[in-house]
């Protein structure tokens, strides 16, 4: 039996981004006394473990779709990329809250110059590389790579001006550069492969032209939507949304084939395919904002719900999704041993999914206070599960490497994920959560304490004086 797990073991690229998930679990049950914790909640997912993920694995998929040999030097030069990334994102996200201006842009620079070095080393694998289909993908890496560069330098200028209609202006730049940019250009360019290898049937033959025609209109939108910001011209950036948008529509043509010749039945698609409608409910509610919006001090007052929706709805969910199919693929060990740690991931497939994607709207509408504490706890705990699945599923698979061929257990058709009995359990403790967040302050919901209703019964006192006299 070979030792394929351990070969495919790198604590360096399989860790951190557990790391940043716990620190934002962490910041989210501490949530009323970590400073800046709306920012920092956003930026833990983002910048740190959506912004690992997306260095490691586009790196390892420009491998695998390149078919490129080992370079020199190759797992060392991507240790140190790593590691200048990891620095850079602790430095910004200590940077920020406490107000160190150093800081914040030492880490933003180290951030930029991480990812410069990991797209001058695609680059490179791109240009040396034999003709073949989905180059396409590395283009999209390259582009995502841009943005990065230029939503860092926003970023790091607006942690320095606090003042609108600045402040509103380089917001939008910063984040639809990163959001839309880095983030959405590595999702699109990834998924194109991606989406049917984690659906486990074909792609649809026009994937790679509809990728390679949706880029332009892509690119164009990015840069009139962040230039519209930077001028000031909400309508300059509404247009640019737009043309954004029908390149997403164009693209997301080679998803729809592949779902619906085998829609999702493990939780890793189930995941991704979850948190594609929120980035879609995201870039309409910006649209939506700067077409009402009547100053920059607005959008900016109004934008924290959106970047909400971006982290929780669609970087976790996506992420989680993602590393609930690589982490076992990656752990190696055979067939039987991926199936063990799959096993795993797949647990609680529904209820998870229902708590997630149910608590989201519920948190974002105008609820009580304590009825959005609980519902979000609620939320959290399905997202937080993960992380001890992890665990368990990589003990599973371990375990299943050191089992003898004749003691593993045949392939069998794994069960269905979803359940009915979960989805029941997923609305009890939604409802359980509202009505919790209800009786801890009734009168923030509109009903009165019984006391004080039974009180209103009752004959108010007037101030006068009314002698009665009885005469028998």
């Amino acid at each position: 039996m070979t030792n394929t797990g351990k070969r495919r073991t790198w604590p360096l690229r399989d860790y951190p981004s557990l790391f940043w998930l716990v620190a934002a679990v962490v910041v989210a049950i501490c949530y009323r006394w970590a400073p800046s914790s709306n920012w920092l909640l956003v930026h833990l997912m983002l910048l740190g473990a959506l912004s690992h993920a997306i260095v490691v694995w586009s790196f390892y998929f420009c491998e695998a779709l390149l078919k490129a040999p080992p370079a020199e030097h190759g797992r060392r030069d991507q240790s140190r990329r790593i590691i200048l990334l990891l620095a850079g994102s602790a430095l910004v996200l200590v940077g920020v809250p406490s107000g160190l201006s150093v800081s914040t842009v030492a880490g933003a620079s180290l951030v930029v110059l991480a990812v410069g070095w990991h797209a001058a080393a695609i680059g490179r694998m791109l240009r040396r590389a034999l003709p073949g289909r989905f180059r396409v993908s590395i283009r999209y890496y390259l582009a995502a790579a841009a943005s990065l560069a230029v939503g860092a330098s926003l970023g790091a200028t607006l942690a320095h001006v606090p003042d609108d209609p600045w402040h509103g202006r380089l917001l939008l730049g910063h984040t639809m550069a990163n959001l839309l940019g880095w983030v959405g250009m590595t999702v699109m360019g990834t998924l194109v492969t991606f989406w049917p290898t984690l659906l486990r049937t074909r792609m649809d033959d026009r994937a790679d032209r509809l990728a390679r025609q949706a880029l332009p209109m892509l690119l164009v939108g990015l840069t009139v939507l962040v230039s519209g910001g930077l001028v000031g011209q909400m309508w300059l950036s509404v247009a640019g949304l737009a043309c954004y948008l029908a390149g997403v529509g164009w693209w997301g043509r080679a998803l729809w084939q592949p779902l619906r010749v085998k829609p999702p039945r493990e939780f890793a698609a189930a995941s991704v395919c979850a948190a594609l409608p929120w980035a879609v409910v995201g870039l309409v509610w910006v649209g939506v904002l700067l077409v009402v919006a009547d100053s920059w001090s607005t959008l900016s007052a109004q934008f924290s719900p959106i970047a909400f929706v971006f982290a929780a709805g669609f970087a976790a969910q996506l992420l989680v999704g993602a590393l609930s199919y690589l982490i076992p693929t990656m752990l190696g060990g055979g067939p039987a041993a991926v199936r063990a740690a799959l096993a795993w991931f797949n647990r609680g497939t529904t209820i998870r999914l229902a708590l997630v994607n149910a608590a989201l709207p519920l948190v974002l509408l105008p609820v009580p206070t304590w009825v959005r504490v609980m519902v979000a706890g609620v939320g959290l705990a399905a997202l937080a599960s993960f992380l001890p699945l992890v665990a368990f599923g990589i003990r599973a698979g371990l375990a299943a490497q050191r089992t003898s061929p004749d003691d593993r257990v045949k392939e069998e058709t794994p069960p269905s994920v979803w359940s009915s009995g979960q989805l029941v359990a997923a609305l009890a403790a939604l409802s359980l959560a509202v009505t919790l967040g209800i009786g801890v302050d009734p009168a923030a919901a509109g009903f009165a304490p019984i006391a004080q209703s039974q009180g209103r019964t009752q004959v108010e006192a007037t101030g006068e004086v009314v002698r009665v006299q009885v005469s028998a």
